[in-house]
């Protein structure tokens, strides 16, 4: 059970108990299908209920009221969302992504070979996508979604320059600070290839000894770059430096905010939610609320306020590839973003009311009755895929093709 405040109660979730034990309503231990029940539950005087939490995601509820709104009004200012997305632009960026995973992938081998670094192939790479955040912002973010067990190391290394670059932009840096900022993000784990592979792919906790081994891996990187001359200041800052906290606590020089630099900042935030809503040996992902809440929860301490306000303004209350519960019992996954309500995104319904799976099909949930004036479908919040045994990215993945296949031969 996870305790919530009465006003978030939400159609759908199963209330066990309230703040008064001495209450005992009929409406318990049922889903909620009228929010009625708020007033009900306040006449009584109660503040807060208790609701299952293997059903609802508890991660939704951990972002308080007033962040909720703050990133849904600042959402509405960006352009990130201010696109309709095509099925053959998601054709495209698949394709995009895939051709950078290889070459990042290549980039690192090198590294872990002890050949030099073709840096001026990584800066093609990164300037594709400064470019593309500039256009096609919100496919940019959509790259995050796409994540890979096997070659976790290149496709998070990609994943931290693609999301950096769109933070950074965010944030307000030129295209040629965005170029610089994306090149270390990208390279920022190249050290690791100098890390024993029996470390860096040891699936259980490292001991201390090997921890010391591991937190090398920015010195080694920066070892690697430093006087290569595509490689700008501002970008072995990120490669050395993205393991600083705020508080003085990281590595490798124990910099306290003041001194670490934006480029480091901002790596650092995405590194730490990228690596944690990926699946690992050790762990597992994440949902992106939760990574979310999380985030915030480390700011000022770990990070930057202002920079984690502003990531968590770009992915979105609800990312691309989030499961989610509707009030109509169905389960969907979200598909692109809303320009004018991110919390009405266009999603991709896989079940019917009784959640069984179905053919899958697009739903705007900006749809709304005209004679009723209220949405057709809402969201109730987002769900973990795994304990589900749902592949959200296999799905999606099945529909474009056969979207491709009918829409856009």
């Amino acid at each position: 059970m996870i305790k919530i405040p009465v006003d978030e109660i939400r159609l759908g979730i199963t209330i066990i108990k309230t703040d008064k034990p001495w209450l005992n309503l009929s409406f318990f231990n049922k889903p909620v299908t009228d929010l009625k029940i708020i007033d009900i539950l306040k006449n009584y005087g109660v503040k807060e209920v208790y609701i299952q939490s293997d059903e609802i995601a508890e991660d939704f509820f951990g972002l308080n009221k007033q962040l909720k709104n703050e990133i849904v009004q600042q959402a509405e200012k960006l352009d990130i969302t201010k696109y309709t997305t095509t099925l053959k632009e998601i054709d495209e960026l698949k394709s995009l992504h895939e051709r950078a995973k290889k070459i990042t992938k290549q980039l690192y081998l090198d590294a872990r070979a002890g050949k030099s670094i073709d840096t001026e192939m990584a800066q093609k790479i990164v300037d594709t996508f400064v470019d593309s955040c500039f256009k096609k912002p919100h496919l940019v973010v959509t790259l995050s979604r796409l994540k890979s067990f096997d070659d976790y190391t290149f496709v998070h290394s990609l994943n931290v320059g693609v999301l950096s670059i769109v933070l950074g932009k965010r944030y307000g840096l030129d295209v040629v600070g965005l170029k610089n900022l994306g090149m270390g993000a990208l390279l920022h784990d190249i050290g690791k290839m100098k890390v024993p592979d029996k470390i860096l792919n040891k699936p259980g906790k490292l001991t201390d000894e090997e921890f010391e081994i591991m937190k090398k891996h920015p010195v080694y990187g920066y070892e690697m770059l430093k006087n290569d001359k595509n490689i700008h200041e501002d970008s072995l800052s990120a490669i050395y430096l993205h393991h600083e906290r705020a508080d003085g606590s990281g590595y490798p020089l124990g910099l306290r905010e003041a001194k670490i630099p934006l480029s480091a900042k901002i790596v650092s935030i995405v590194d730490v939610y990228d690596a944690i809503t990926s699946k690992r040996v050790y762990h597992d992902a994440l949902i992106p609320p939760k990574a979310l809440q999380l985030l915030f929860s480390w700011s000022e301490k770990h990070f930057n306020k202002i920079l984690v306000k502003f990531f968590m303004e770009i992915i979105g209350i609800y990312p691309v590839g989030t499961l989610v519960l509707l009030d109509t019992g169905e389960l969907a996954i979200v598909f692109e973003q809303s320009k004018d309500d991110p919390t009405r995104p266009k999603v991709l319904v896989i079940t019917d009311e009784r959640r069984k799976m179905k053919e899958p099909y697009l739903f705007d949930l900006k749809k709304y009755n005209l004679i009723t004036k209220k949405p057709y479908k809402s969201i109730i919040a987002p769900l973990d895929s795994r304990k589900l045994n749902i592949d959200t990215n296999k799905i999606m993945d099945k529909f474009l093709i056969k979207a491709k296949q009918g829409v856009l031969a």
